[in-house]
């Protein structure tokens, strides 16, 4: 039978997962009279697209069918999913697929049923795009009878505002990333990451430029990295070797690891890399001109002056700067054999015995140059060689999808053949790698696989019982996704717009001319108007207070008339900035919604709660959010309101709330309501409260 081979080696997975009862397979017959055993996928242009039992799937005209089989395809309820456009991408995602059911198969279990439209549209506005869609985002999805439907809202989502700021959600509490640190304002490192996501620059790119940044923190925003950590060698090091390499190495500052390889002599060696980086910024690019800063603030007249004028003094001066000498020595009370405390120590990089080159570390350990050691430890460890770089962001993209990782925690991998899946585990690090750490790219074939597509399944983790992926995890929504969801209740869309843009503004007022030939009158009126600025930041905690909120709102509308399509300011209700989490204050004050959701302080890195709270409750029924949602000028009330029946209405609702029309018992029981009196804002409240709205189904 003449076929043209289109799209994919599609998992048996499909085949597994279909109902037994159906008549999944059948003999399908061409003009020639030509057979071939396979399952109908679905017929759109004119092309009928079916499954072998091998995954393999077949495109071949309608007309080339005998008229039976035409007939057939033109009454037949496709099985499975739709088909990717991308013959690569559907190959990737089916050999996921295959891992994974390949696992579910050792251990008896079989995967879930497919996820309806309406489940799966709502899920994956969530988890790319970080909120629930609008009531027409939903219907535009649902009424689209394409087979591509679900790999073109993917590509729509991995190209939209939502995208980079929900991943930037997640980075930032991996990162600790929060407004306020070492008595300074971090907005341009947070812009900086901003605009790394919105540029899809490969992981292994952003990773490296973190490691190997120099000069002002206001002047290079990827400094930021290390200087949240300033003067803190050891601590940043165990961090970075944590969440970028998943070894957990914080026993072997103090120690040998007493469950792991690692010994204190060799985190040591590995920290020796940054021994001749200065993150105090108290010397070198600045020098001498903030020596004469120091005197020009003494001669200030006013105390309070001078005290400000410092603060502006130790922004400019925090920078990341390199010597010509690593001074890391053991500390005193080393007490193994192999050295003396106190001891200079040497740079040398650690090797895993499942490497599969050595590239990765030619050059690295003979470099006669200590300013290039950084360089070099960032070369090392974001190499494509490196066997645990790819696999951990591989396994913490997972988690951000799947709502649990292939290993667990995500920051320790050091036995990857401890995870629930190892094939699985080595075969995402390879795909991460194969994309040259695309982190988009990576997204898209998660989200195109079918046990992403399936039925979400309750599953708790306490127990101790591996979870193997009959579907993603039935999970709580994040702090940020049930913010930016109720944002999207009220504002729609459009809260995609409102952008902040504050380190390029905060830079500008901040950044002093240190040099040595600098006027002290205008130098005097570049720290005044700094001064000026760190007052009007000064409301970073974001305090709820409407006349600072104003504030932010005019500071915000001030920064985004520079950018193109996204000029309008977020709307203030209540208190409330509707903007996006990613563009409010990191992080938000302790009694904000986002707070008390389990948003992270980002003290410890990936601290984030989903965990359920007495005072979550309350924030539900009682919460400024469920108010502003419920008022006659938001925009799921206006949308309802609208609509010309009762059906109609509560329809609206539940498509805005949930992505779905009501059951038929649930439509009855909220017409009944609102003729007894009940408001539309008070069912409002009744959707808002709902286990439905709150988890990622």
């Amino acid at each position: 039978m003449k076929t043209h081979l289109c799209l994919l080696l599609a998992s048996a997975l499909l085949v597994t997962g279909l109902q037994a009862d159906n008549e999944v397979y059948r003999t399908w017959t061409d003009t020639q009279g030509r057979k071939l055993e396979a399952t109908f996928r679905g017929i759109e242009n004119g092309n009928v697209f079916l499954q072998v039992r091998n995954g393999y799937v077949y495109r071949l005209s309608l007309d080339k069918l005998s008229a039976v089989d035409q007939e057939a395809a033109k009454t037949l309820k496709p099985e499975g999913l739709g088909i990717p456009s991308d013959p690569n991408l559907a190959q990737a995602a089916a050999q996921i697929d295959m891992l994974v059911e390949a696992g579910l198969k050792k251990a008896d279990q079989k995967p879930n049923p497919l996820a309806s439209d309406e489940q799966f549209v709502r899920r994956v506005f969530l988890d790319l795009a970080g909120r629930i869609p609008t009531r027409e985002e939903a219907l535009e999805f649902i009424n689209d009878t394409s087979l591509s439907k679900r790999a073109k809202v993917i590509d729509r989502l991995l190209d939209s505002e939502g995208y980079r700021s929900h991943l930037f959600n997640y980075f930032a509490d991996m990162l600790r990333m929060a407004d306020v640190a070492q008595k300074a304002r971090f907005y341009t490192y947070q812009d900086w990451l901003k605009g790394q996501i919105a540029e899809n620059v490969p992981w292994d790119k952003v990773v490296h430029s973190m490691m190997t940044a120099d000069g002002k923190l206001l002047e290079n925003g990827a400094t930021g990295y290390l200087l949240r950590d300033a003067g803190m060698r050891l601590d940043n090091l165990s961090l970075t070797l944590s969440t970028f390499i998943g070894a957990n190495v914080s026993c072997a500052q103090c120690h040998d690891h007493p469950f792991a390889d690692w010994t204190q002599r060799q985190f040591y060696e590995m920290a020796a890399f940054f021994g001749a980086t200065e993150t105090y910024g108290a010397k070198g690019n600045a020098g001498g001109g903030m020596q004469g800063m120091r005197k020009l603030i003494a001669s200030l007249d006013d105390r309070r002056m001078q005290q400000q004028a410092k603060n502006v003094l130790r922004v400019n001066g925090l920078a990341v700067e390199d010597s010509s000498t690593n001074d890391l020595k053991l500390p005193d009370d080393y007490k193994y054999p192999d050295a003396k405390p106190g001891d200079l120590v040497t740079p040398k990089l650690i090797t895993w015995s499942d490497d599969k080159a050595k590239k990765a570390y030619q050059g690295v350990q003979t470099t006669k140059h200590d300013e290039q050691l950084r360089e070099q430890f960032a070369k090392w460890m974001t190499s494509p060689d490196n066997p645990r770089f790819g696999m951990t962001i591989a396994n913490r993209m997972w988690k951000h999808i799947f709502g649990v990782g292939v290993k667990e925690p995500v920051s320790d991998i050091d036995d990857p053949n401890a995870s629930v899946n190892p094939a699985l585990l080595h075969h995402l690090a390879h795909e991460m790698v194969r994309f040259k750490f695309d982190l988009k790219q990576f997204l898209r074939v998660l989200c195109n696989t079918q046990t992403y597509q399936r039925e979400a399944t309750s599953h708790e983790l306490a127990d101790n019982t591996p979870y193997l992926f009959p579907g993603p995890i039935l999970r709580r929504m994040t702090a940020e996704q049930a913010w930016d969801s109720c944002a999207t209740l009220v504002v729609g869309a459009d809260v995609d717009k409102f952008k902040g843009h504050r380190g390029e503004t905060y830079a500008k007022a901040m950044n002093i001319d240190f040099s040595q030939d600098a006027s002290p009158d205008v130098v005097k009126g570049q720290i005044e108007n700094a001064i000026a600025s760190m007052r009007q930041f000064g409301g970073g905690k974001g305090d709820g207070n409407p006349k600072k909120n104003a504030r932010k709102k005019r500071m915000m509308k001030q920064n985004a008339d520079n950018e193109e399509d996204l000029t309008l300011a977020p709307p203030v209700r209540d208190g409330l900035v509707l903007a996006r989490a990613s563009e409010l204050p990191q992080p938000e004050k302790d009694q904000h919604f986002l707070r008390m959701f389990g948003q992270s302080d980002r003290q410890i890195a990936d601290s984030e709660s989903e965990e359920g709270s007495i005072p979550q409750v309350l924030m539900l029924m009682n919460g400024e959010a469920q108010r502003v949602i419920g008022q006659n000028d938001s925009l799921v009330v206006k949308t309802a309101s609208a609509q010309k029946t009762q059906e109609q209405q509560v329809d609206s609702l539940y498509l805005s709330f949930f992505s779905r029309k009501p059951k038929p018992d649930e439509s009855a029981n909220a017409i009944a309501g609102l003729n007894n009196g009940m408001t539309m804002r008070d069912l409002t409240w009744v959707l808002f409260n709902t286990r439905e709205f709150i988890f990622v189904e």
